[in-house]
């Protein structure tokens, strides 16, 4: 049963949660193509190393450390989430239309920008508390299981916001409805994402760093950041990909 219903002056109609799963090799070739999603996230990248050059962690100088580590991990956050926005924002131009104006998506996202900050934060802040809560009950494996649950949960927070129009303040909660109304698409995103950001990234990092330097490039802190940055962002750009159309797919599929 479909329901067409009216948002924006775009018609819409509500799809299956199973739809989309071909997605996720289709955004590789749709990446290639729209370079710019991962244009944020590489701006956001550079701008995090610079950020922690400056400011280093400062774990043994007391309350001034502990505010100077809070305040650079806050800013980190923001920057991050505001890029994933953006991206976010490239890739739902880059399904729709075949192609992702990087200006575009830019002045969408500052219009926005309350609404990704506030929804960044909801998210991050809803991990933090759950993998606190999980690491009191049971050490380690507690944080995880309580931190991916809470994932789950949040995953579609910033696509809300970014390209769902919805209210920051409201996107945890329309996360929540998505995720209980389609589990297993949002469960495979949820893999997906720890995978890339966690696993694939750390991997991939470590074979070119150790590849350039085999070719005498010479080992610094400058090239190594510039690498990590490019890499997280061509990841972050893949990530976008497939949860903006996962959002789509779990909440509505616009009419072109």
């Amino acid at each position: 049963m479909r329901l067409r219903v009216g948002l924006g002056g775009r018609s819409l109609r509500r799809i299956g949660p199973g739809a989309g799963a071909a997605s996720y090799l289709q955004a590789i070739p749709l990446l290639l193509r729209n370079p710019s999603i991962a244009l944020a996230p590489l701006l956001a990248a550079l701008a995090q190393a610079a950020l922690f050059m400056v400011v280093p962690s400062t774990a043994n100088d007391g309350l001034l450390g502990m505010l100077n580590n809070s305040l650079t991990g806050l800013i980190a956050q923001l920057l991050n989430g505001f890029a994933l926005g953006v991206a976010l924002i490239c890739a739902d131009a880059a399904w729709r239309r075949g192609r992702a104006p990087f200006d575009e998506a830019w002045d969408e996202a500052r219009r926005k920008v309350s609404d990704i900050f506030i929804a960044t934060i909801g998210f991050n802040f809803a991990i933090f508390v759950a993998r606190y809560i999980g690491g009191t009950l049971l050490p380690f494996i507690g944080a995880i299981v309580l931190g991916a649950v809470a994932l789950f949960f949040c995953i579609y927070a910033l696509p809300a916001a970014s390209i769902g129009g919805i209210p920051g303040g409201a996107s945890l909660q329309v996360s929540l409805e998505r995720a209980r109304a389609a589990p297993a698409p949002t469960f495979v995103v949820c893999v997906v994402y720890v995978f890339t950001y966690f696993v694939l990234q750390n991997i991939l990092a470590t074979f070119v760093l150790q590849f350039l330097f085999g070719l005498n490039v010479p080992s610094s802190s400058a090239v190594s950041s510039v690498v990590v940055a490019l890499i997280q962002a061509i990841l972050a750009g893949y990530v976008a990909l497939v949860l903006s159309k996962t959002y789509n797919d779990v909440s509505y599929r616009r009419m072109y």
